[in-house]
């Protein structure tokens, strides 16, 4: 095992408490794609001790895995109700999030709970004003969802237009006692949408900077590692890794170190990326391979065996996102499943 993948359930929880004490009302956690690549499953539990009742995935297969780890747990499907999915909905109690007149016709039967989408400005899923105007009140509605398309940036005029929008369509009155769901961790911190009586935390809860213009104000969640296989003495002038792409004009020492672009580690890491080890800075030196990086620090050297950290509190995940030209959440779906997996119940350091 040359590389491992370190979740902090303890800073999952304390992200958590922090959103559920800014928001105006409940607060549910957003656990798609995996629970953003680290682990639905694993992670919902820890959510449900720290408060958690409400949950959002994007499929209905992601629902069903999420039904298998909870009896209690109310489970939205954002992706909306295919032709298919009224029988699976029913029969592992998930709740739709319908995004279009058709999905609402094919749900009114049920008479059971569902989420209705309004678009508010996204241009993405959901149903326009027009088209919520003419739902059939019997449709069983008890979440009117929207999503706020620039909460990261506070100030931005899109958004309270985009409240006032779904403010308006509540004002219809087709469904009055359904609850709205608007703001994502950014629109929760900031009290975007005032009136919301149901929160939806995503990337806040896994650590990533929930704004593009101010400091995180969360924890760090998640912590990769990778072992040292191998420390090289390289002369001056010679090319190191694919390409020859560094090369130092001095004698030099370099960790290779076990985790790769198949691990997540993102190729546009060449030549620029950050690692951490024994309170040093170092940095990723040569093009990034599938199963190893070359690391240079300048005055620590690592031994054969010593864990090297690639992300986490030390090199934290949007400064990485930044330099490889992505955004957090890319980073985070892409850590691969074949690193060692640990969950622990204290904080990253």
């Amino acid at each position: 095992m040359s590389a491992r993948l370190t979740i902090s359930l303890a800073a999952l929880q304390e992200n958590y408490a922090r959103l559920a004490a800014a928001a105006p009302g409940g607060v549910a956690a957003v656990v798609k794609a995996d629970a953003y690549g680290l682990g639905a499953v694993q992670v919902l539990p820890a959510l449900q001790r720290a408060g958690c009742e409400e949950f959002f995935v994007a499929t209905i297969a992601e629902g069903v895995a999420l039904r298998a780890a909870s009896a209690t747990a109310i489970i939205y499907v954002l992706n909306g109700l295919g032709a298919d999915d009224v029988d699976a909905c029913l029969h592992h109690r998930l709740v739709p999030v319908l995004n279009s007149p058709a999905q609402c016709e094919r749900w009114l039967p049920t008479a059971q709970p569902c989420a209705v989408h309004v678009d508010t400005g996204m241009q993405r899923l959901g149903l326009t004003a027009a088209e919520f105007a003419q739902l059939d009140r019997g449709l069983r509605c008890e979440l009117i969802v929207s999503h706020l398309a620039r909460a990261d940036e506070p100030e931005h005029g899109a958004n309270a237009e985009q409240v006032a929008r779904l403010l308006a369509a509540h004002d219809l009155q087709r469904f009055p006692d359904a609850r709205l769901c608007m703001s994502n961790s950014a629109g929760t911190l900031t009290k975007t949408m005032p009136n919301d009586q149901l929160s939806r935390a995503g990337i806040g809860l896994y650590g990533g900077n929930p704004y593009v213009d101010r400091l995180n104000p969360m924890v760090p969640v998640v912590q990769v590692e990778a072992r040292v296989l191998r420390v090289r003495e390289v002369p001056p002038a010679t090319p190191i890794g694919y390409g020859g792409t560094a090369e130092f004009s001095a004698p030099t020492t370099v960790a290779v170190v076990g985790a790769g672009y198949a691990d997540g580690i993102p190729w546009r890491l060449s030549n620029g990326g950050r690692a951490y080890f024994a309170g040093q800075e170092g940095c990723v030196v040569g093009r990034v391979s599938m199963d190893s990086v070359h690391v240079h620090f300048r005055s620590v050297v690592p031994v054969e065996g010593d864990w090297v950290e690639l992300l986490g509190p030390n090199v934290g995940l949007d400064d990485m996102a930044r330099i490889a030209g992505t955004i957090g959440y890319e980073i985070l779906t892409r850590l691969s499943t074949r690193s060692e997996r640990r969950y622990v119940e204290q904080l990253l350091t």
